[in-house]
Parts: structure tokens; C-alpha cells; sequence
């Protein structure tokens, strides 16, 4: 008797770890613009570059760019960025090289201050996860050829491999016209980008990535010194390659805005209403396929020893994946020392989950949404000011199939987030938070590497009962029994008239049971 093989291939998890790392810079005013008054506010944006395994490390490489707003001792509002590279590993037991491994980056903490007149310094602290997965390879054993079929006991196992792990750019382009209503272009103080409603699918050696750019930008107009905003969205859809990938494949996309590059430029009418934007956008692409096999569990030959050698796999199994969307709302009350609003023109902010709870068939996500707010003060020192406020928030998302002790991870990000001014003290905000949610979970099987089937001793054949009339226990199986007396189901069907359902017996049910000799 031949064994029949198959390639059963996962991912088996290696590890994941969080670190954190500061990061500090300086940026300097351009020549072309005032000195510093104080600063309004700053934001950051980290990517990542390079990512490499090594041994018992996850190595990454990439850069840090914060843009600062700040009001110049002429009274009007102008910003400035900087740029700093980051270069550092994260400790993880286990890894070797040709791996596969994901970095995300995200900024914890952010803080600005004005060193003088034409110096700015920031600190920044990253919170950097790094996660690592091998593709194990095991040829496990299918069937016995020759062997009856109902002396061979399988089971049905579903594995999960990731067949592309890339990281991409591309870029949206487009050219937007500044409504009527709006007033014309000066200058362009801040072009803020995020990515919403994204969607990644597999295609025949390719993934096709759409959603929605979302910008809000942030000028002096050529009709008032109080900035204006406008806020509008760039659909984008596009197909990256993917050697390997087809439709019937899970595609996942985390996508980062790079850069944003602008240029105004005049209309017909010679105002400054044409925006043009080329948009760099990353995309970390992970294509994952399903396979469905059947293996050999078990199995025994008559008058026969039947000798199994066997490995266990362990690997990763994705349960669920969910997209959500949750509406937070919450009435800020401006702190103490921050001067009275007059009128509010901007709020931003960014969502940051730090508290994920995994219950039967639902997962528990807490955080913050960091909002900063832009207003107008009616005080002639400080005419422009900016309060930043941490609103709570919790979401309860369903995830079928998701149970205690299984691992989750959620992308987030703000999709719409709105005012209403109350009071000069107080304003009510109202943010849609989207999160996709993933949930996976650790599985082990045993695979049958190998069958060697060796004669029967006579004597341990002769220490099998010829006839028995057996009382069934707890956990015995109609196919069990026939293993262990060295007989068929067949026969015990044939002998046993009582049993209704060779696939239902109970305890206490008795029987006869007859050994085989040839």
C-alpha cells in the first residue's frame, strides 16, 4: 500500500511586539516668512519605507514630516515643516530571515514649542508595532491507496497562507476649482489629508485598490487676513500588481498619505481658484487564500499494525473582518487660560483606539478622538488660537465567530467630523469614526506525515477477543470499536440489528462484536 501526499502550506505566526521611540527635530522659518509669535498647533505624519527581518529583529527605516502653524509677529497666520528620518529595530524572539513582516507607525504624543524667532523644536513619540509571519510547508499524508475507505478515518482542515506581502505607491492627481462662495487664494498655510472609504479587492494577478481622499485645506484668502477652509474629496481607483493573486483571494490594503503636492494657479477670470493636487499615497498590500484540504486522521488494516508518524501545525486563522462606522459626539468646554471663541473655522482631529475587548461574537473598541480646535478670538494680541481637547469614546462592533483569547486588530480613521458653536466657551463636536476591524485565531492540527503499515504478531492477535458482547462508554464511535477489535463497521452493522444509526451510539448500549482472522 502507496500513501497519497499533499502541500499543505500557512502562516504560522512568530511574533509581535510594540515599542517606542522619540523622535526630535528642529524646523526653521524660510526666509520668505515672518518671525515666530507663537505656535497654533502641529501635526505629524510617519511612514515607512523599509522593513527587513533578521535575526531575533525587525528592522524598519522611514520618515517622520510635521507641519506647524504659527502666528508671525505681524499678526497673520503662516506655517512651516521639517522633515526627520527614523532608523530602528524591534526585538521579536524567533525571527529569521525571509519572513514576512508589517510595521505600522502611529504617533502617540506630539509636542511644539518656539526655541526663538526662527526656530521651532518638536518631540515626538511613536508607538511602532511590528508583527512577523512564516509560510510553513508540510506534504502531509491524504489517503492509504488500497486501504477500504471505511478503515480510513479524515478530517477537513482550513488554511490560511499569504501568497503576496508588498508595499506600493501611487498617485492621485486632480485638479479641483474652488467654489464661487469661496473666496480666492493667497496662500495655502495647510493641505491636511486622510483616506476614507477605502476598498481593496483580488484580481487576477493584480489588487484593486478605490476610496475617497478626503483634504481640508487652510488659506489666507486674497479678501480678509482670517483663514479660510475648504474641504472637498478626491475619489481615486486604481489596480496595483500582484503576481499570483485572483479574485477568489482575501485582499488587504493599510493605505498612508506620503506627501501631498500642490500648486494654485488662476481660472479664466485671472483669480487664484485652480487647486492642482498630486496626491503620494502608500499602500501596505497583503493577499491572503483559503485553502480547504482533506487529510488522513486515522486509520487501521486488519491483522495489522499500523505505525503514524505525525507533526502539529500551528497557524493563523482569519475569523472575521468587519467595517463599521460609529458616531461620536461630545460638548467641549474650552480650558482655563485659553482666550473666549469668537468664531470657529476649523477642527481637526484623530482617532486612537487603546483598548480592544474580545467577547463572543463582538469586540469591544475604546480610545480617544484628539480634536484640535481653529477659532477666532476677538482679541487683538492673540486674534487666532487653537485649544486641543481628548474627547472618549467606545464602539461595540459585531465580529461573527470571534470568542475570548482569539487577537484583533482595527485600522481607524475619522470620516466627517463637524461643530456647532454653543457658547464662546463651548462647542459641541461630532465625528464619524470608521474602523475596520480584523479577528483572527490560533489553530493547531496534527497532519500525518508518514504510514508504515508492519504485519501483526500472532500472538498479539491472539490477545483480541474472538466474540465479545461490549457495553458502549462515553466517546466510543462504531469505528473506534472496529480498530480496536481487529473487525469492520460493516460487520458490526451486519451482527447488530439494534443499531439504528451507525453514526449515533450511546453509552450503556451493548452489542456483539466478532474479530476478523483473514
Amino acid at each position: 500500500m502507496d500513501n497519497t501526499y499533499k502541500t499543505i502550506s500557512a502562516d504560522r505566526a512568530i511574533g509581535k511586539e510594540t515599542a517606542q521611540l522619540i523622535q526630535e527635530g528642529e524646523a526653521i522659518v524660510p526666509d520668505s516668512k515672518p518671525d515666530i509669535d507663537f505656535i497654533l498647533k502641529c501635526d505629524a505624519t510617519v511612514n515607512t519605507d523599509f522593513k527587513r527581518p533578521e535575526e531575533n529583529r525587525l528592522s524598519y527605516k522611514g520618515n517622520m514630516i510635521v507641519d506647524i502653524l504659527y502666528m508671525g509677529k505681524d499678526k497673520s497666520l503662516h506655517s512651516m515643516s521639517a522633515e526627520t528620518p527614523i532608523s530602528d529595530f524591534i526585538s521579536i524572539e524567533g525571527v529569521g530571515e525571509d519572513m514576512l513582516s508589517q510595521v505600522n507607525m502611529r504617533i502617540a504624543n506630539l509636542e511644539c514649542r518656539k526655541v526663538n524667532d526662527r526656530k521651532a523644536a518638536y518631540k515626538a513619540m511613536l508607538e511602532t508595532e511590528g508583527s512577523v509571519t512564516q509560510c510553513m510547508d508540510i506534504d502531509a499524508v491524504t489517503s492509504i491507496d488500497g486501504l477500504p475507505e471505511e478503515q480510513q478515518r479524515k478530517t477537513k482542515i482550513v488554511t490560511n497562507k499569504t501568497v503576496v506581502s508588498k508595499s506600493d505607491d501611487f498617485s492621485v492627481q486632480e485638479q479641483v476649482m474652488l467654489p464661487a462662495t469661496k473666496p480666492p487664494i493667497q496662500e495655502v498655510l495647510t493641505i491636511e489629508a486622510s483616506i476614507a472609504n477605502s476598498e481593496t479587492k483580488a484580481a487576477e494577478n493584480s489588487v484593486n485598490i478605490s476610496g475617497d481622499l478626503s483634504l481640508t485645506m487652510l488659506y489666507i484668502s486674497t479678501e480678509g487676513s482670517f483663514p479660510e477652509v475648504y474641504e472637498f474629496d478626491i475619489p481615486f481607483n486604481g489596480s496595483l500588481e500582484a503576481d499570483g493573486t485572483d479574485m477568489d483571494m482575501y485582499a488587504d490594503a493599510v493605505l498612508s498619505v506620503r506627501n501631498i503636492f500642490y500648486n494654485i494657479s488662476d481660472n479664466e477670470s485671472g483669480e487664484p481658484r485652480i487647486i492642482d493636487i498630486d496626491a503620494a499615497i502608500n499602500a501596505d498590500i497583503t493577499v491572503n487564500s483559503e485553502e480547504t484540504n482533506e487529510v488522513l486522521e486515522d486509520a487501521y488494516v486488519l491483522n495489522n499494525n499500523v505505525d503514524m508518524t505525525a507533526t502539529e501545525l500551528c497557524y493563523t486563522a482569519l475569523v472575521c473582518r468587519n467595517r463599521s462606522q460609529c458616531p461620536v459626539k461630545e460638548i467641549v468646554t474650552i480650558p482655563e487660560g485659553c482666550p473666549d471663541m469668537l468664531q470657529i473655522f476649523k477642527t481637526g482631529g484623530k482617532a486612537y483606539i487603546d483598548n480592544i475587548q474580545i467577547f463572543d461574537n463582538r469586540v469591544l473598541l475604546e480610545g480617544v478622538i484628539n480634536t484640535d480646535i481653529l477659532y477666532i478670538t476677538g482679541n487683538d494680541e492673540i486674534p487666532v488660537y487653537c485649544c486641543k481637547e481628548a474627547i472618549p469614546f467606545s464602539q461595540t462592533v459585531e465580529a461573527r465567530g470571534a470568542k475570548e483569547g482569539m487577537e484583533a486588530s482595527v485600522q481607524s480613521n475619522i470620516a466627517h467630523i463637524g461643530f456647532n458653536m454653543l457658547s464662546d466657551r463651548e462647542v459641541e463636536v461630532r465625528c464619524a469614526l470608521n474602523t475596520i476591524t480584523v479577528v483572527n485565531d490560533m489553530r493547531c492540527v496534527t497532519l500525518v506525515t508518514d504510514v508504515d503499515i508492519v504485519p501483526m504478531e500472532p500472538e498479539d492477535l491472539d490477545r483480541i477477543p474472538s466474540i465479545v458482547i461490549y457495553t458502549v462508554k462515553k466517546g466510543d464511535t462504531l469505528w473506534k470499536l472496529a480498530k480496536r477489535f481487529n473487525t469492520t463497521v460493516a460487520d458490526i452493522l451486519k451482527l447488530n440489528d439494534s443499531i439504528e444509526n451507525p453514526d449515533l451510539i450511546y453509552p450503556g448500549q451493548r452489542f456483539v462484536i466478532v474479530k476478523r482472522r483473514n
